[in-house]
């Protein structure tokens, strides 16, 4: 019921048609008379200086703004080198509005302050990527980065295995300010958790990367850009939530910028504390010797995720052309749970046991980052950067178990005390350099080489309780260590063959060595292996209201460091999380076709990858209903997938904006040594609705229902969420925000494997789902003069992602 309730939800308000709109036009020129191509031109609402809509002007510095809801607006045109102009205009339902020439002056002298509160639209879809403005989203205040991602359109987060995936894609790649984080992609979940949204400016998911992107990542990247102040002088905003769900969610964030002649100094401090109430229940039959042994379990889960997150950062112009950066980063997130576990074990219909296991689970991530850059500009067409990292993870993982068993009868009988854990220290030293040069006005090259190297220890242990005293598991116990260099070239020209058509080719080269080593076991890995990683995009616009782009690109996915250390955690004593020391890197190749119409998209695209990864697989000893979760690689996995992104301004105080993601998946595998061929399409419906209210207030409603997909030999059941949040302004720069997360509980996984071939069926339920509501106060402050901010990035994007836990 609930997810009819969330289907009718959704699809409610994208059924409304668009009123009567019209379209303005005109002219930019200076005062010589000549044209001012890519001046910015703004339509702004009159009301509140809210922005409706923009352009840029082409080299005959004409533009044309289309499909404006009538009424009256604010229009803002700017250039650098030129004063802005402001114009006051009336646009008429269904007319053409024809500015004619808008002259603009040259700016000899600093302006005063002008305050424009243009605000950008939730989400943005360009060619090659969807950006979600975050600091405009009402229900993303006072959550976090995993909450906004969840939100967002084709993005699905999968909380009970610690992974994100993009249409249907695990090989995800998550930046944070243009740096892979370089650690387990379920730390890197963890630290999205505990991400406080107010401190983010925007997130970018991005489909189709290019050369100097590296080739880490089949499903492309995520890039969460946090907030970098460009204005002049003491700049910043503070926040304050308090939220309840099944439990406490409290949240606080600080930011600020310091921009004074040629320093910039700026910073962030979030924390966050979640505390939840998760259950989880699994069932498994396996049908072995004319026997029927089933297993139930139910785990009830008392957790709380606390997050501290911080950055300071510092540049410092050398030089109108030289820019020298120092960048420290650092985060201490502590997951803590009390569990509660029940087992109950069935032969042939009847009771045989069960076992009752409290435990304790800690998983701490601690981490510091420094980043060194140097950035030079020749000139508007030549720039290169030098960035040097160095990044120390470390993580704590104990686990404590009470397992007591009782027999059929429900007689307690015996019971054992174990422990667990793992001790991981891990190191990301980085050395990059990229050179951009325009070799003409319409030609332009850019290379660059980088180096990196992962240190990992991961010490391993697995004790029993005997005789007052702790005895180490000699099978399960041991330390490794894993050395991994990744070397890579990079080559991409960009070419614009008319006003019309433009290209993009690059080739990248990364050549790869892993060494895993444990006391008394050398060589348990050692890979050495290179590859060409090429990319293409063409872009031709057609007219002012279409265009047509395609792109091609070859990706891996290698195995998460820690996926590779043969370490064994217990579930319970008949399940069991390895890890697999033969595991492959997986290639991907796809390729994207778009169709752009005015500001409505739509993709078809392809992608056959070998070797697909896939984390949390299972297998079963049908002999002993033993079960065994581990990252496998399958022989290959297809996918089709056709995207609709459709943005309307309904009325001028009604936006909406709506992505129909449709996927059609084939996996092909082996499953305990015989042949597996699944296939599934499954579609992804996403809408968010932008209201703005009189009095300066404003509501937001977003919500998305996913059909049921693979992921890997599993099935996922249907699921979906819709979340509602209203805002309210006030003049002293800060507003408050009111929202209510998945409003219907609906926010739940269904995992089931059926394979009757193989005698076992497996199905797990995890409520991690909580209504939860917040309300949030921000405040801003500091000065509104305006002032360029640099456009920097750290040369480790892809590098702080690779420590999979």
């Amino acid at each position: 019921m609930r997810t009819i309730l969330l289907l009718l939800a959704i699809l409610s308000t994208g059924i409304q048609q668009s009123a009567a709109q019209s379209d303005i036009k005109g002219l930019v020129k200076d005062e010589q008379s000549k044209p001012v191509s890519q001046a910015n031109v703004l339509l702004l609402k009159a009301t509140d200086s809210s922005m409706v809509k923009g352009t840029i002007t082409n080299e005959s510095g004409a533009f044309r703004l289309s499909t404006i809801p009538g009424g009256q607006y604010l229009l803002l045109v700017s250039s650098a080198g030129y004063r802005d102009r402001y114009q006051v205009l009336i646009a008429e339902p269904g007319k053409q509005t024809d500015l004619g020439t808008i002259s603009l002056k040259q700016s000899d002298i600093l302006l005063g302050a002008v305050t424009v509160t243009a605000r950008k639209p939730l989400f943005e879809q360009k060619i090659d990527r969807m950006v979600v403005n975050v600091r405009n989203s009402i229900t993303a205040a006072g959550g976090t980065a995993l909450e906004v991602l969840e939100r967002s359109p084709g993005v699905l987060v999968d909380r009970v295995n610690n992974l994100v995936s993009i249409s249907g894609k695990n090989g995800v790649t998550v930046m944070i300010n243009g740096k892979v984080n370089n650690m387990p992609l379920p730390a890197v979940v963890q630290l999205l958790a505990g991400m406080n949204a107010s401190n983010i400016e925007r997130i970018e998911i991005i489909t189709t990367p290019p050369a100097n992107f590296d080739a880490e990542g089949n499903a492309g990247f995520i890039n969460i850009v946090l907030i970098n102040n460009p204005d002049k002088g003491m700049n910043g905003s503070w926040s304050l939530t308090a939220g309840y769900g099944k439990r406490e969610t409290p949240a606080a964030a600080f930011n600020f910028n310091y921009r004074q002649n040629r320093v910039n100094l700026y910073g962030d401090y979030s924390f966050s504390r979640l505390h939840q109430i998760q259950n989880i229940s699994n069932y498994r039959k396996v049908s072995s010797n004319n026997q029927l042994k089933e297993n139930y379990s139910e785990s009830y889960r008392d957790a709380i995720q606390q997050n501290h997150n911080a950055r300071l950062g510092l540049d410092y112009d050398i030089s109108k052309k030289t820019v020298l950066g120092l960048l420290l980063t650092a985060f201490d997130n502590k997951w803590s749970m009390e569990a509660e576990n029940q087992l109950w074990k069935y032969i042939n219909g009847a009771r045989d046991s069960s076992v009752f296991i409290p435990n304790d689970e800690i998983n701490h991530w601690r981490n510091i980052t420094a980043n060194f850059n140097l950035q030079h500009t020749a000139g508007e067409q030549e720039s290169l950067v030098l960035n040097f990292n160095y990044a120390r993870f470390s993580n704590r993982n104990p686990t404590e178990y009470l397992n007591n068993y009782s027999n059929a009868a429900g007689d307690f009988v015996y019971a054992e005390q174990t422990r667990s854990g793992k001790i991981t220290p891990l190191t990301v030293s980085l050395a990059a350099v990229d050179y951009k040069k325009g070799w003409s006005p319409k030609v332009t090259m850019e290379a660059g080489i980088k180096l990196a190297a992962f240190r990992f220890t991961n010490d391993v242990y697995v004790e029993w309780y005997k005789q007052n005293t702790w005895e180490a598991d000699p099978d399960l116990t041991a330390k490794y260590k894993l050395e991994e260099n990744i070397a890579a070239a990079y080559s991409s020209f960009s070419v614009d063959f008319s006003k019309k058509t433009s290209m993009k080719m690059g080739l990248r080269y990364e050549y790869t060595t892993t060494d895993l080593n444990a006391e008394g076991k050398p060589a348990i890995v050692n890979r050495k292996y290179g590859r060409l990683f090429p990319s293409f995009f063409i872009n031709r616009k057609i007219n002012d209201n279409n265009s047509l782009n395609f792109s091609y690109s070859r990706r891996i996915n290698r195995p998460k460091l820690s996926n590779l250390a043969p370490f064994i955690i217990f579930i319970d004593p008949y399940t069991f999380l390895s890890g697999n020391v033969n595991l492959k890197p997986a290639i991907t190749d796809a390729v994207l076709a778009t169709y752009t119409f005015k500001k409505i998209m739509f993709s078809i695209g392809y992608s056959y990858e070998t070797n697909t990864i896939a984390d949390f697989q299972t297998s079963v000893d049908v002999a002993t209903n033993k079960q065994y979760l581990q990252a496998q690689n399958l022989e290959n996995n297809q996918l089709v997938s056709a995207t609709l992104s459709v943005p309307v301004t309904v009325t001028k105080w009604w936006n909406m904006y709506t992505n129909i993601t449709a996927v059609y998946q084939r996996v092909q595998s082996n499953l305990s040594d015989n042949p597996l061929t699944l296939t599934l399409g499954n579609t992804n419906i996403f809408t968010s609705q932008n209201f703005t209210l009189p009095k300066n207030y404003s509501m937001e409603l977003s919500g998305f229902l996913q059909t049921a997909s693979l992921a890997g030999i599993y099935r996922l059941e249907a699921f979906g969420r819709l979340d509602i949040g209203i805002q309210k302004k006030f003049k002293d720069n800060s507003n408050l925000r009111l929202n209510v997360q998945d409003l219907l509980a609906s926010f739940n996984w269904r995992l089931v494997a059926d394979r009757p071939e193989q005698s076992f069926y497996t199905r797990t339920l995890a409520n991690f789902s909580q209504r939860i509501f917040r309300l949030t106060y921000t405040r801003s402050f500091g000065n509104k003069q305006l002032k360029e901010k640099r456009n920097r990035n750290t040369g480790s994007e892809e590098e702080l992602k690779r420590v999979n836990d």
